[in-house]
């Protein structure tokens, strides 16, 4: 059980994109094979009311050590919702992968607050047309 890792998959449009729940798994799959995680088969969020978490916290609770997302935009656009799963992680160990991105969170604080500098940034620019937030950026690079 030290390796297995559950797939998370969606089956609805997530960041913009709509991508086919058999091609998701193929490249969960091919992660694991990769990181020498065992595949368990993944979990198909639903998509009831916008609302697309029944699955992923199902995921979460199973007790698996690791649980494979097709992206990492799959999690909520809520920086409160995202807190609860990282939080969650933290007290049971378990490390959230990233399969299309290639990135892995090891259930540690830091690793969480680097992905959420990603999101945020991401969000951010997606907001608006103004670019003042990249000359923000460019100031703490």
């Amino acid at each position: 059980m030290k390796n297995q890792a559950r797939g998370y998959i969606a089956s609805g449009e997530f960041n913009g994109n709509r991508v086919p729940q058999h091609l998701q798994n193929q490249i969960i799959k091919h992660y694991c094979d990769s990181n020498e995680l065992e595949f368990v088969l993944s979990r198909a969020e639903y998509w009831i009311n916008g609302s697309t978490q029944c699955q992923l916290w199902a995921a979460l609770k199973e007790g698996l050590p690791h649980v494979v997302f097709f992206s990492l935009w799959q999690l909520p656009v809520s920086r409160q919702k995202r807190k609860m799963i990282y939080e969650y992680c933290i007290q049971n160990n378990i490390i959230l992968h990233f399969a299309t991105e290639r990135m892995r969170a090891d259930s540690k604080e830091l690793d969480f607050a680097d992905l959420e500098i990603l999101i945020e940034s991401h969000l951010v620019m997606l907001q608006g047309s103004s670019y003042e937030h990249l000359n923000a950026l460019k100031v703490l690079i």
